[in-house]
């Protein structure tokens, strides 16, 4: 079984943690899941479609995101990242207002028909894109696989 986290290089923190959920995920089935990162723009990532990183949905969309309320979120969320074990509900909640403020690009990259990053991708298929999912979702989404 392979995850696959496709996101930008270096991650920003939305790449970062889904890399991480999935990497924590995967230790719960040793010898049976690996997890690899993929960048965009990689001919490994287009497979799953037109994947592109909200910064480039925003300029060919031309978006008009709440952008003080994202820098100040990736601020606080860069901070907290130093202590992620102690912060990993802080980090949630930041994420979870994060993904507020980005909806207006996450709405544009559906138009679009863009995969947003991070994309998630379990034994091949899609199964998340444009929000870091949860461990609980990751942990589902691979047992599924696993039973197949």
């Amino acid at each position: 079984m392979e995850i696959l986290v496709i996101g930008v290089d270096p991650p920003c923190i939305r790449c970062h943690t889904a890399f991480k959920r999935a990497k924590e995920v995967a230790q719960q089935f040793p010898k049976k899941t690996e997890v690899r990162k993929v960048t965009i723009h990689s001919e490994e990532a287009e497979k799953y479609g037109k994947v592109k990183s909200g910064h480039e949905i925003e300029e060919a969309g031309k978006v008009k995101p709440d952008i003080e309320s994202m820098k100040r979120l990736l601020g606080e969320l860069d901070e907290l990242k130093a202590d992620e074990e102690k912060n990993e509900s802080l980090i949630d909640a930041k994420l979870k207002e994060l993904e507020k403020a980005i909806q207006p690009i996450k709405d544009k990259a559906k138009e679009l028909r863009y995969l947003m990053t991070p994309v998630l991708v379990v034994n091949g298929q899609v199964k998340s894109m444009d929000y870091v999912p949860s461990k609980e979702e990751i942990q589902g989404w691979v047992e599924i696989e696993l039973r197949r």
